[in-house]
């Protein structure tokens, strides 16, 4: 509790907590009216089933790549000086001066950001999801709303590995610049594959592509969230109704088997940087 309490603080007195809260309730609030919008320019039109449901998965697939985007610039501002940036300005020299393992101190510092990270994420999980399943009548299925949750408050938890992993080894800003880069170059990837590779015939962009996802995995799973979404209707769509969704359609869908893989990934990297961490000269 002790590290949740910390996080919070410093993400309140760095007026982080704030800014995020103003920005995100701004885009919420456009997503939400623009689906409104949508809404009403259906009515006294005849639409098939199809093309609503095709409709909606742009319209969330839209809201929670945007929304992922959002929380990954928080984590990365956020955690981009968890390490290094308290090495510094010499905070770090005071957490350390208690009777208390490094790697305790590491995983202790990640668990008070994933439980404000998870939160976020929750709320930003339903607050685009729902005004599409209220408004243009999106059918959600239990079961695979939870998988699509679980996933989606998945992919920050593997920011913050990497970020802390990297604030590790890096000054904060090169480590900021350095993760940005990385996950602008997986988001890339994904929609160079969706729009120029949708057969799988070009064997150069599809292995740039899986070299990015195993690196970084958070657009490949964002893809894993469109398909849970679309194979959870259990509806017959058309080939073409699935085409028609462009960059967020989803041609090379994400094994359970790579979905695994994320979690002995986010295990590897927390090791490694409590190693990292355990052998920094702190002086």
């Amino acid at each position: 509790m002790s590290w949740i309490a910390f996080a919070g603080k410093e993400m309140f007195r760095k007026r982080i907590l704030p800014v995020t809260f103003v920005l995100s309730l701004l885009f919420v609030s456009l997503y939400t009216f623009g689906v409104y919008k949508i809404s009403t320019n259906f009515e006294g039109h005849v639409v098939t089933l199809a093309s609503n449901v095709s409709d909606s998965i742009v319209l969330v697939t839209l809201g929670l790549l945007f929304s992922q985007m959002i929380i990954a610039f928080f984590i990365l501002f956020t955690t981009m000086g968890a390490i290094s940036g308290e090495v510094e300005n010499g905070l770090m020299l005071a957490v350390l001066s208690r009777p208390i393992a490094r790697w305790r101190v590491y995983l202790g510092k990640y668990a008070g950001y994933a439980f404000w990270l998870v939160l976020y994420a929750g709320i930003m999980f339903f607050a685009i999801l729902l005004p599409v399943h209220y408004l243009l009548h999106f059918p959600i299925v239990p079961m695979t709303l939870l998988k699509t949750f679980l996933l989606f408050i998945w992919i920050p938890l593997l920011l913050l590995g990497i970020s802390m992993l990297g604030s590790t080894y890096l000054p904060m800003l090169g480590n900021g610049v350095a993760c940005a880069m990385l996950y602008g170059l997986s988001m890339f990837s994904g929609f160079a594959e969706n729009i120029f590779n949708q057969s799988g015939e070009n064997e150069m962009i599809s292995r740039f592509a899986f070299v990015l996802k195993l690196l970084m995995p958070a657009n490949a799973l964002l893809n894993r969230i469109t398909f849970e979404l679309l194979d959870g209707l259990e509806l017959p769509l058309p080939t073409q109704a699935v085409e028609s969704m462009g960059p967020f359609a989803v041609f090379n869908v994400p094994s359970g088997a790579f979905v695994g893989y994320t979690i002995i990934y986010l295990i590897v990297i927390l090791a490694l940087g409590c190693r990292a961490f355990r052998r920094k000269d702190i002086a």
